[in-house]
């Protein structure tokens, strides 16, 4: 099999798994959807290990969608550093994901258990088809199908009007960012006549390469055409992430089952627009305004997402929140260039935030079905696994050494700290050091009312018992991968190894900034 069949199964396995559950879902036995919901996921996982392991990359065309003169659109899959680490992401932390789901979902009278599965087989093709495309038109093709299949999952219990609700704001606010989008790509298309990005990019970085396919060579150059479409993916990117101003659907997104949560936070969704920002690195490295008005944004949404969760008592909108935050994080971070630290978040953030969400599930699956942690306290003793597992995924979140969280974190505000010939890098800085305390006092006060002092009198539940294997596992694989994944990067101790850095390098650039002790120290402090 040649790496370029290998590289299309990565998309057809979901693909394929959501048509069978799609068609034939209701009539199967459960256990045939136990098995392909989450099957499909892992056997993407393998091909893009398969990748992975054999330093595969390529630019693999398989037919041509358009042609007409010498204008064409082909179904292209760009296979590099970028796609593949984001693919390892998806498929890996979404595998746990699904998996986990298999026994969250499993109800005995719910008829709706392989529509649920086929709709987050549909949810990974469409995140797989975003970040593989290798070019502008199966961008948003993967882009606008991301956005669909969050509508039906988020109103997946479509009986509940507040989950309709939700779903139709995440969807309208979306496609807002959509517009965007669009409008950004019809720039590039207008002012390079070429829809493929390596075209694109060749031609912005060496403008004479444009010199027989652009009529209006003479403004290829020019900074607003730039400028203007680089603002304008910021749009999208912005809405996919939930970053200010289109950031209130993601709160309201909660009303999904809390697989679909997990998925949307850690490993598909939210991340699009970091991973579009990081996919158009040579736009925005000669679009200086709009550069810096990434790394604007996500400091203000950091903050300001991280005061909001001070105080929410229901504990799947904390995360959420918190995800907002993050995210933020990894705006700040591609935004001052530090695109591979941005990514470590990335990567950092999928296994502490599922970590969290599951984590999270399992509680309100021993508590019928209650977000209200104000009705929770005194779980450590009843929920020992769960309890421990929440407390790794918090000290993650909040940046304790040695846990994942503590060594991106810390990339980012050193990259920041690090680069005062970025427009307003300190200042960003300033932000996200805020941040990170405000961080530690939402998360902790999460914590304590779950799990410390006394059970609330108001507790739906006396006995809670701590969920199924099924459930239990993937908790506690992601609590091992939060403890020490962090070791792969240690970038921000300025010693020892930076895979991440020397892995992506090829495909966003090598970062500036060593690391050292002067930036880490001031979050100690």
């Amino acid at each position: 099999m040649s790496n370029s069949q290998v590289a299309l199964l990565i998309l057809l396995f979901p693909a394929a798994g959501a048509i069978l559950l799609a068609g034939r879902g209701w009539r199967l036995p459960r256990i045939v959807t136990r098995i392909v919901g989450p099957g499909v996921v892992w056997a993407s996982f393998v091909a893009t290990l398969y990748l992975f392991a054999n330093n595969v990359t390529g630019d693999f065309t398989y037919w041509t969608w358009i042609k007409t003169g010498s204008f064409e659109v082909p179904f292209n899959l760009l296979v590099d550093q970028l796609s593949i680490f984001m693919c390892l992401v998806i498929t890996g932390v979404g595998g746990l994901i699904v998996s986990y789901a298999v026994g969250y979902m499993d109800k005995e009278d719910d008829p709706s258990y392989a529509r649920f599965f086929t709709y987050m087989d549909v949810f990974v093709f469409s995140m797989l088809l975003l970040v593989l495309a290798g070019n502008f038109i199966f961008l948003i093709v993967g882009w606008a199908l991301v956005g669909l299949s969050s509508y039906f999952l988020i109103g997946f219990w479509y009986h509940r009007r507040s989950a309709v609700l939700a779903a139709r704001k995440a969807f309208v606010m979306n496609v807002i960012g959509d517009v965007g989008m669009i409008l950004g790509t019809f720039v590039l298309f207008v002012t390079y006549h070429q829809t493929t990005y390596r075209s694109v990019f060749s031609a912005i970085t060496n403008p004479h390469n444009c010199i027989d396919v652009c009529p209006n060579f003479p403004k290829v150059t020019d900074s607003p055409s730039l400028e203007l479409a680089a603002f304008l993916l910021l749009v999208g990117a912005v809405a996919k992430s939930a970053q200010i101003p289109l950031h209130t659907w993601l709160p309201d997104a909660m009303e999904g089952p809390t697989p679909v949560s997990a998925l949307i936070h850690a490993a598909t969704m939210v991340t699009a627009g970091v991973y579009l920002v990081g996919r158009m690195h040579p736009i925005y490295d000669l679009a200086a305004y709009a550069h810096g008005a990434v790394a604007i944004v996500g400091a203000v949404t950091a903050l300001f997402a991280a005061t909001i969760a001070i105080v929410q008592t229901d504990i799947k909108r904390v995360l959420a929140y918190s995800t907002m935050s993050q995210i933020g994080y990894m705006f700040l971070a591609v935004g001052v260039g530090a695109y591979t630290a941005g990514f470590f978040h990335l990567l950092s953030h999928a296994f502490f935030k599922a970590l969290l969400f599951m984590a999270a599930g399992n509680v309100i699956h021993a508590m019928n079905d209650e977000q209200d942690m104000r009705k929770y306290g005194g779980l450590f003793r009843q929920l020992p696994r769960t309890s421990w597992s929440f407390l790794i995924g918090s000290l993650s979140l909040v940046g304790v050494i040695p846990f994942v969280g503590f060594f991106s974190k810390e990339q980012i505000l050193g990259a920041a700290f690090s680069k005062p010939d970025v427009s307003l890098a300190l200042a960003v800085w300033a932000f996200g050091f805020i941040t990170a305390l405000v961080t530690g006092f939402y998360t902790g006060r999460m914590w304590w009312m779950s799990f410390a002092g006394k059970p609330s009198p108001d507790r739906p539940v006396e006995h809670p018992h701590e969920a199924p294997a099924i459930m239990l596992v993937p908790v506690l694989i992601l609590a091992l991968l939060a403890t020490i994944g962090g070791f792969i990067q240690t970038r921000a101790l300025g010693f020892g190894p930076h895979l991440v850095d020397d892995f992506l390098q090829a495909a966003v650039g090598k970062q500036a900034w060593e690391g050292g002790a002067s930036e880490v120290i001031a979050t100690f402090v």
